[in-house]
């Protein structure tokens, strides 16, 4: 049987009728036949011989337009004005004779022959062709791209195409977009150069080229600018209030005109800059920015006098608005820990009390809104607050970093400031966790390479004075913009129209922040009024308020509501007599009580003190135990927080409780309980140790019993008084 083959038969190609030229044959021949047509058509229809002629100018003209469009050579050009000029010479000889003649028909050959002979002379450019290492760059902006290939060769060694040239709509600039060779070479490498391109390149001081990254991993854009527009001022506009934090807070200009955009809803920003360099001026436009949304609350921390939140104030103290634009404003250390250690309670609250909103909003980020503000906690002079050599504000630093780690998905976030970012001034922590740097105007390179870790490209000379920066978002590369300028007069404003709309803080967090919180208005007219402003509200209205340490506590609080000052005092007998026996144990000292202090005028009094290090100096060497006389047998009475915690040990009926459980059961925090048993010589246990299956610090039962006299009636545990011999 034999095989059989089919083979499928090939369709036959349909014929093409179009009139497209296949060459310079068919488009010679078309275009003969086409002016053929036109001389019979203006013979039937009897045109005048003008209309030839008005053709011809016309055709003309449009071949000089597009030959200068295509960048035809002047060869190319003359071929093309030469055909026009023949044709519209022989239709309108046929428009006053006649067509139907041989002698012109055979001029119409002869033409059409001679045309298709010289059209190769029609086809030449002056556009270079696309070649490896050569740019096709069209129209004006050609010279600019060739030129820039030429510079990044000599500069950089590194050979790029220029694929376009885009101008900037300011006019001050332009972007060459280059694609990279495939041989290895890196954006990182024509960044390291940027500085030596523009020098190459002669820009006007203050500007100079910014590499960014294009639309691939071989693309690299080159912001090239021409004119310096960081010199020119960028007022702050308009304020309109009811923004949200989920939108970035624009705060200035790039050079090529484009805002600045900084999120602030996830991110935590640090601002670095000398004296005099704009910083200040840019925090208060971030706190606009913020304070203007409908689901952010502002809080200020300035340890140095408060000048941050002076002019944010001001139409509250004068009684213009009913609350002030900034929600709590610190300026002294202890009403910064009050507030720090009442975000870190709100933060950590929120990770468990927002669950179910999260879970409706299908979201991995707590929704924030006007019923649940986001609160941004601004901070000028961090080195007055989070400097790591002053250990008088180790718990203020501590919970600033606490809340930089935990406060992303809670909502509550940190905008820090510092004249440096050097580690005598900055946390390299801070610095570590905040996603937005930002680094004003500064005199020494150095700043900016400890600033983004040295990277290769930021140059101080591209900051030409004040107000000017470099902003670093993610792992975008920094680059130059300058800020927006806002006057006294500015703030003032915003601030009348933020004090009318802001949110109020959500009942939940109010109660975590505690009476701190809610006595938080009378301290700050205290702190921030002048005595001797006729128009501020006279401070003899204010409230008792905790004592801070600072101006406002002295005028809040009344002389006998006060609690007693911690101050140091030279042990009895040392200075006078010189003899170390007839010292007092210090020991003793320790648990002896201190006086109970008068009834206050509201429970602001009782609040445990903020804590702080104080530093001795000028002390005597205390006596070593064999020369300290015997303890004398006294009478003491056991402090109501030592009588309350021995009950809890009482119920819990243990030796040992962990810090959380006893702070638990007293209604305290952990520090605040530290505090309030610190001057009667109790302190947590030097290691950690297991209760209920966990590990941790805590106190010891013996420790609270030596406190309160070593003895403890059993049928009465939870005893406040009483008198018992040491």
């Amino acid at each position: 049987m034999g095989a059989t083959t089919t083979t499928r038969s090939r369709p036959r190609p349909r014929a093409d009728w179009s009139l497209s030229p296949r060459g310079t044959v068919s488009a010679t021949a078309q275009g003969a036949l086409a002016l053929a047509a036109l001389a019979t058509i203006g013979d039937a229809a009897g045109l005048d011989p003008l209309w030839g002629g008005a053709v011809t100018a016309v055709g003309a003209l449009g071949t000089v337009l597009v030959s200068a469009h295509h960048g035809l050579t002047p060869t190319g050009l003359l071929y093309r004005l030469g055909c026009w000029i023949s044709a519209g010479a022989w239709w309108t000889y046929t428009l006053a004779a006649t067509p139907w003649n041989l002698n012109t028909m055979a001029g119409l050959g002869l033409g059409a022959l001679t045309a298709g002979l010289l059209a190769p002379l029609g086809r030449r450019s002056t556009r270079p062709a696309s070649a490896a290492g050569t740019a096709l760059v069209v129209r004006h902006a050609s010279r600019i791209g060739l030129e820039w290939q030429a510079r990044i060769q000599r500069v950089c060694r590194i050979t790029v195409i220029v694929t376009d040239v885009t101008m900037w709509a300011t006019g001050t600039g332009y972007d060459v977009h280059a694609d990279l060779p495939g041989s290895g070479s890196t954006l990182a490498q024509i960044a390291g150069q940027a500085d030596a391109l523009a020098t190459d390149a002669r820009l006007p001081t203050g500007c100079g080229v910014e590499i960014s990254p294009g639309a691939h991993r071989g693309a690299v854009i080159l912001r090239v600018s021409t004119v310096n527009r960081l010199s020119e001022e960028v007022p702050f506009p308009p304020l309109t209030v009811g923004a949200s934090i989920n939108d970035p807070v624009e705060i200035g200009q790039y050079r090529n005109g484009d805002p600045v955009p900084v999120p602030l809803r996830q991110a935590s920003a640090l601002v670095i800059g000398q004296t005099g360099s704009g910083k200040t001026i840019l925090l208060n436009v971030l706190t606009s920015g913020v304070a203007r949304c409908r689901d952010a609350l502002v809080w200020h921390i300035d340890l140095n006098g408060g000048s941050l939140s002076q002019m944010w104030l001001a139409p509250w103290l004068e009684g213009r608005t009913d609350r002030p634009a900034i929600d709590w404003a610190a300026s002294t250390p202890a009403e910064a820990l009050h507030m720090a250690e009442a975000a870190v309670r709100i933060a950590k609250d929120r990770k468990t009390s927002a669950r179910k909103l999260k879970i409706a909003a299908d979201a991995t980020l707590m929704p924030v809104s006007p019923d649940l503000p986001e609160i941004v906690i601004v901070l000028d002079e961090g080195a007055e607050a989070v400097s790591p050599g002053d250990t008088s504000v180790r718990y203020l630093r501590e919970a600033l970093e606490e809340i930089q780690r935990i406060g992303r998905d809670s909502a509550v976030r940190i905008i820090a400031s510092s004249l440096r970012s050097t580690t005598d001034m900055l946390p390299v922590n801070i610095k570590k966790q905040s996603h937005v740097r930002i680094a004003m105007y500064v005199q020494d390179q150095s700043e900016l390479g400890l600033m983004f870790e040295h990277v290769r490209g930021v140059n101080v000379a591209d900051l030409p004075g004040p107000g000017c920066g470099f902003v670093q978002i993610g792992q975008v590369l920094p680059r130059p913009f300058k800020g927006q300028y806002m006057l006294p007069s500015t703030v003032i404003s915003a601030a009348v129209q933020i004090a009318a709309v802001r949110p109020d803080l959500d009942p939940r967090a109010q109660q975590l922040a505690g009476p701190a919180y809610a006595a938080r208005y009378d301290r700050m007219r205290a702190a921030f009024t002048d005595p001797d402003d006729p128009t501020a509200i006279p401070t003899a209205s204010v409230g008792p308020g905790p004592s801070t340490g600072g101006p406002g506590s002295e005028l809040a609080v009344p002389e006998a509501a006060r609690p007693p000052a911690r101050r140091l005092t030279v042990l009895p007998g040392g200075r006078d007599t010189g003899r170390a026996d007839a010292w007092a144990d210090p020991f003793d000292l320790a648990r002896t009580p201190a006086p109970a202090p008068a009834p206050a005028a509201s429970s602001a009094a009782t609040w445990p003190e903020p804590r702080e290090l104080l530093r001795a100096e000028h002390i005597p060497t205390p006596p070593t135990p064999s020369t300290v006389s015997p303890l004398p047998t006294v009478a003491v009475t056991a402090p109501p927080i030592v009588a309350q915690a021995l009950a809890v040990f009482a119920d819990a009926d243990a030796e040992r409780l962990h810090s959380a459980e006893l702070a638990t059961a007293l209604g305290l925090t952990q520090t605040d309980l530290a505090d309030a048993l610190r001057p009667y010589g109790i302190t947590p246990l030097a290691q950690p140790f297991k209760r209920g299956g966990e590990r941790g610090r805590g106190y010891a039962l013996e420790d609270f019993q030596a406190a309160a006299g070593g003895h403890t009636p059993e049928s009465h545990p939870g005893v406040t008084g009483g008198h018992t011999p040491l």
